[in-house]
């Protein structure tokens, strides 16, 4: 499941639960939305599991933002999710916490 909310300031908070997978794409396309916002914060403190898919998608919203690290944010949370945003390297991409 996939939640999404923007505040006032127009960041937009998407909370990813359980597995986040190649499952989730279309979901996480649709909460994206079709426009670039003006920030996101990614929260993964409720996933129990990510794959390269996964990745891919962070990946294109960084791209999506014109690879600004400041306008994507990454919550991590820890386990199997943390450990793979390490290894990749992801905190070299995205502002992450």
């Amino acid at each position: 499941m996939i939640e999404a909310r923007t505040d006032a300031g127009g960041r937009t908070t998407i909370v990813v639960h359980g597995k986040f997978n190649f499952a989730c794409y279309e979901e996480f396309q649709r909460v994206v939305g079709a426009e670039a916002r003006p920030a996101y914060t990614i929260d993964l403190s409720h996933v129990t599991y990510i794959d390269s898919a996964a990745l891919g998608m962070l990946l294109l919203l960084r791209e999506r933002v014109n690879e600004d690290p400041k306008r994507v944010a990454i919550i991590a949370g820890n386990g199997q999710p943390a450990d793979v945003l390490r290894l990749a390297n992801f905190s070299s991409l995205f502002t992450m916490s």
